[in-house]
């Protein structure tokens, strides 16, 4: 046999038994493992909230036992700590005076040992990387150095002034990523709250002024958001991380309050993370924020928010770095083929294979798998359901008037997975809101998000204008590999019973409460879910939604109303997925994955930072004003002036 041929088998023999030897070794190591708790067994009874409410309205507090659970619960690292570790940072900057030398101990033992970051030592299952949880974990940490800037910290080696250097630069690039593109968990009424809470603390209590007015501009612009998309204080809109009471609204969507506090019953937010608004001397909500919370005209509000995984590159948050770790986990973007090998570089580099939530990894964590970067082709073939957890740019349309507000993410992704986010709806007044989805699980299969509450199973295609909104879904026929079943309907959450009246035939549903209307037409015919009053069926996978809000001004009586929906002309094309929809003279047409045209007009749906009648600024402007009624809010980050009558 000719040499040449011997050192080919030889060669190739050789290969494959180092293949399958890594392969095994790897295998023994992933399947060694261990995944560490994120939630204690048993539910932790916890008063800290209670404590340092009391404690900030003169009260005593008798048993200070009650604090022992919360410390418990943070030494321990389980997830959601930073939240717990708010009002203790409060009690000790404010009332440190009548914490007891016993408790003062313990409090510091816990905090000196407390794992603040990624990069320090340790493992758990604490969420470290969420938009709302970077803030939260670098605020605390800056606070806690701050308060004891000689002292080493047990866990990490580091002085508390060597932690304030370093939790400075990553509240730095939280604070100027928001500035420059806005919030990534977008209007969100479940955690703006946490935002509030990190932003409060360090407005009180942080010694840089440089860092104090940025976060009071922040501040300001998450107040913005949610002042010009609330309605007479409800606060449901169009948003990237949103549960089912944001989503169904009411009389006490009103984050937590703070709506109702600063532009409505003036009524005082209760004990809690945010609480730190009522007593702060260092905050005070600008006068034209009260007004554009209380404006009740005719308006429209075009805003961006986020980035998309398209933009990382160009934007520079491309890489391994903290800062683009920051802005890629911030964005819940883990396994996308963009990003999916700079997931696993993080993973491994932080030892956080043994955190619950990112557990899954260690099934690529293969060493042929990394050296032959197959990361990407694996996501985009297996197209697992946590690409949809990435919450992308959102370009927001908002239509608001005295009876009702339509709210849209236009064009947001078209049939990808989401998980938490929320791209239509219709609130009536301050009473409930309306809106269609496509449920990713049936309603009694259990699943965090998405299900059938939460999240969708795929995105429709979503495009407003005013008081009508087009969208059109697009199911596949098949699931993909690591996707979930794909369930053959979409819905439309619907009160019947909150409405004063409600007429469903055919393929059309019509609602009335008070002088408000509103219409939904889909492709085939509606029926409710089960025995539901509030569940509204429509099967198929290529179908529509259209959505037409309006009110007795407009026109008239509710039977009139319908009556003109019922003549305007719809068609669409089941292969082209065009739809075509003419109201009031007007044609709407909107094509998936395609444009959105109004009277043959293409209508761009990628906005700019701000553009509504409060203030038009672009992405990344130096200066941004606010202006109503004469009342003005004038902000410039970079130099640091915050000027508001």
């Amino acid at each position: 046999m000719p040499l040449k041929k011997i050192k080919l088998k030889h060669i190739f023999s050789f290969l494959l038994v180092f293949f399958i030897t890594t392969l095994i070794i790897d295998s023994v190591r992933i399947s060694n493992y261990e995944i560490i708790p994120k939630d204690p067994k048993n539910d932790i009874p916890e008063h800290h909230d209670q404590m340092q409410w009391a404690l900030a309205n003169n009260q005593t507090i008798e048993d200070w036992n009650l604090l022992n659970p919360t410390l418990e619960f943070i030494k321990n690292e389980y997830d959601c700590s930073d939240f717990r570790l708010v009002n203790l940072i409060r009690m000790l900057y404010e009332e440190e005076h009548h914490i007891p030398t016993k408790y003062h101990k313990k409090i510091e033992n816990v905090l000196f040992n407390f794992r603040y970051w990624l990069d320090e030592p340790g493992e758990n299952s604490m969420c470290y990387w969420s938009e709302n949880h970077q803030i939260l974990f670098a605020s605390a940490e800056y606070l806690v150095a701050q308060k004891y800037p000689h002292t080493v910290f047990k866990n990490s080696g580091l002085t508390g002034q060597q932690h304030l250097v370093k939790a400075k630069k990553r509240i730095m690039d939280w604070l100027k990523m928001r500035w420059n593109y806005g919030f990534t968990e977008f209007n969100s009424g479940v955690y703006y709250p946490e935002d509030i809470a990190a932003l409060i603390n360090l407005i009180d209590f942080a010694h840089d002024p440089e860092l104090v007015k940025k976060s009071q501009m922040i501040m300001d612009l998450l107040l913005f958001d949610v002042a010009s998309q609330n309605i007479k204080t409800m606060f449901v809109t169009a948003s990237g991380r949103a549960y089912e009471p944001n989503r169904k609204g009411g009389l006490f969507e009103t984050l937590g309050g703070v709506t109702n506090y600063y532009w409505g019953d003036g009524k005082p937010v209760g004990p809690g993370m945010m609480y730190g608004l009522m007593t702060t001397k260092k905050y005070q909500l600008p006068p034209v924020l009260a007004e554009i919370g209380r404006d009740s005209s005719e308006v429209v509000i075009k805003q961006s928010h986020g980035l998309d995984i398209s933009e990382l590159k160009t934007e520079g948050f491309y890489g391994t770095d903290s800062r683009s770790l920051m802005m890629q986990w911030g964005m819940e973007a883990f396994t996308n083929p963009e990003v999916i090998r700079n997931s696993l570089h993080h993973v491994r580099t932080f030892n956080l294979f043994s955190n619950e939530f990112l557990s899954g990894f260690k099934g690529i964590d293969y060493h042929l798998i990394k050296w032959l970067h197959l990361e990407p082709s694996i996501s985009k073939f297996l197209k697992p359901q946590s690409n949809g957890t990435a919450i992308q740019k959102g370009n927001t349309y908002t239509y608001k008037t005295k009876d009702y507000s339509m709210y849209s993410a236009q064009n947001y992704h078209p049939g990808t997975y989401a998980d938490q986010q929320h791209v239509f709806g219709v609130n009536i007044k301050n009473h409930f809101s309306v809106f269609h989805t496509h449920p990713a699980l049936l309603k009694n299969q259990k699943g965090h998000s998405p299900n059938y509450e939460v999240g969708y199973g795929y995105l429709p295609h979503v495009a407003q204008y005013k008081n009508i909104n087009l969208a059109v879904y697009h199911l596949p026929d098949k699931k993909s590999p690591l996707g979930t079943e794909i369930l053959n309907f979409t819905r439309v959450y619907f009160p019947t019973e909150k409405f004063d009246d409600f007429i469903m035939e055919h393929n059309y549903l019509f609602g009335k409460k008070g002088t408000t209307y509103v219409a939904f037409i889909g492709k085939n015919n509606l029926d409710f879910a089960d025995s539901a009053t509030d569940d509204i069926i429509q099967p198929g996978k290529k179908t529509f939604w259209i959505t037409e809000a309006s009110t007795s001004d407009e026109d008239g009586s509710f039977e009139m109303f319908i009556n003109r929906v019922k003549n305007n002309s719809i068609s669409f094309n089941k292969e082209t997925l065009e739809l075509r929809y003419q109201s009031k003279n007007e044609v709407f047409v909107l094509k998936f994955n395609g444009k959105f045209l109004i009277d043959g007009q293409v209508i761009n749906t990628n906005y700019p930072r701000f553009d509504s009648p409060y203030i038009k600024a672009k992405r990344k402007d130096k200066t941004m004003t606010f202006q109503l009624n004469g009342k003005s809010l004038f902000l410039d980050f970079e130099n640091m002036k915050r000027e508001f009558n």
